[in-house]
């Protein structure tokens, strides 16, 4: 999530932008609990598409106001009435035009159209609504995103959603706590301190909080340090109590028999990021493949990475992180896999292949054609040389047959023998074709199987396929 701000009619309007990837719909429920008002865009040559329909049910959850931004009115195909239509009669978004109580806006992101009615009517909306916060107490917020940089340690992008928050208080973000030690705009700039509905960068967390985390300000060290103790007790808690019914002990009996199990450790830039691609690899999950985070992290690849994937069989996957030379090489040592990527859904594909390659094969049967038997030359324990004509279909050699014995619901099948050659006259033939006669040479691999004149042969061709998901 990225957060920036902007000054309309001297009024600083702070913006969160979320990506439309399906992959990162946690990042975009987190940002509509961030906000007052959320500004839904719709393409007006596309209309409404899933993460359209996700996007409103995130608001609505949140309680947030709803301003629609239909885009690409530059287009000769856009169709603004037809995306009114639709968010009306399907999703209950009345066009204010129209009688209701939803703003519309046609505009350009292109040409800039319209751009500054859409800033108005955000403001418009925040004033009805009455929006109003304290600047003179605690300040608390949420953490927007965090990740860990070289020379600066844990850094933390926040909203401040009440009180303000100055270079040098002591915070508190779930179990992680610090002292602001650099205080940023969202330009980068250092400031001495941030108010309410302002996004800021802090550095001093003496760990990553996860994005979503809700922060407080604490009076000195001591009392960060037990906020901090406490969130800790209660997330431990609550992970213990989160699982296992009999039923789910059972799943994981029979997964442990059933399943594959394919295993991931996964690092990326960003803990929104971090927290997508881990759940997107969860959604991977099938009845016969199980899906294992056996670590995960924010930051580059470290050599605990290598060592964590090498004890566990894991596949590490780095999501805009770099993989240093040393680990490279460490990697290359413990036979690890490890796959860098910038694009989640090619991760995501990859994945895919990971976990296909450990379904066993599937046996797939093609029915070629049928023998009626016409004639018996010779019968031994291993073998049976007949003749016959081909009814339907195609005959090959090497191929396996199916014995059936009378016609209609009284057939019955006798077993099954390879057949191993194919004759026309005295020739050996490469194929042979409905309405053509020919002998053929059975196989009878271990079975005590005799032929009878009328009986009939279902030939077909047996092969291994590999799966995927």
């Amino acid at each position: 999530i990225s957060a920036s701000q902007t000054v309309r009619n001297g009024r600083t309007i702070t913006l969160l932008d979320t990506p439309g990837h399906e992959a990162f719909a946690a990042l975009r429920q987190h940002g509509a609990t961030l906000t007052d008002v959320v500004v839904i865009v719709v393409a007006a040559d596309d209309g409404v598409k899933p993460q359209t329909v996700e996007a409103i049910k995130f608001a609505r959850s949140a309680n947030a106001k709803i301003v629609v931004a239909i885009n690409k009115m530059d287009k000769p195909t856009a169709n603004p009435s037809l995306v009114k239509t639709q968010l009306a009669s399907e999703y209950d978004l009345n066009p204010e035009e129209w009688g209701g109580d939803t703003v519309m806006v046609e505009v350009s992101a292109l040409t800039g159209q319209n751009v500054d009615k859409l800033l108005d009517m955000v403001l418009l909306v925040a004033d009805m609504e009455e929006l109003k916060a304290d600047y003179n107490v605690p300040a608390e917020g949420l953490v927007i995103e965090s990740n860990l940089e070289k020379g600066r340690g844990a850094v933390v992008r926040l909203l401040i959603e009440n009180g303000t928050l100055n270079k040098g208080d002591f915070i508190v973000a779930g179990s992680a706590w610090g002292k602001v030690r650099t205080l940023e705009n969202w330009s980068g700039k250092p400031v001495k301190q941030a108010g309410p509905s302002t996004p800021a960068t802090v550095t001093g967390f003496r760990d990553v909080p996860p994005f979503g985390t809700h922060i407080e300000e604490a009076k000195n060290e001591r009392e960060a340090k037990a906020l901090a103790a406490k969130h800790y007790d209660e997330e431990v808690r609550s992970t213990a109590n989160a699982n296992i019914t009999g039923a789910d002990l059972l799943k994981m009996m029979n997964r442990e028999t059933e399943q594959q199990e394919a295993s991931f450790v996964v690092k990326a830039d960003v803990q929104g990021s971090l927290t997508s691609v881990v759940d997107s690899l969860k959604l991977l999950e099938t009845d016969e493949v199980a899906v294992k985070i056996v670590a995960s992290g924010v930051g580059d690849i470290t050599e605990g990475d290598i060592r964590a994937a090498s004890s566990s069989n894991a596949t590490i996957y780095g999501f805009n992180v770099n993989l240093p030379a040393q680990v490279k090489r460490l990697a290359a040592r413990a036979h690890v896999e490890v796959r860098l990527f910038k694009i989640i859904y090619e991760l995501l594909d990859d994945a895919k292949s990971t976990m296909s390659a450990l379904l066993p094969d599937e046996v797939v049967e093609t029915h070629l054609g049928e023998l009626d038997i016409q004639g018996i030359f010779r019968t031994t324990k291993t073998e049976i040389i007949a003749g016959g004509k081909v009814t339907e279909g195609r005959l090959l050699p090497h191929t396996q047959a199916k014995v059936w014995r009378g016609k209609g619901k009284k057939a019955e099948l006798l077993g099954e023998v390879e057949l191993v050659s194919l004759r026309r006259e005295k020739n050996e033939a490469s194929d042979i074709v409905e309405g053509e006669m020919c002998g053929v040479e059975l196989a009878l691999n271990g079975q005590k199987l005799t032929l009878e004149l009328g009986d009939r042969l279902e030939v077909f061709k047996r092969e291994l396929k590999a799966r995927s998901l």
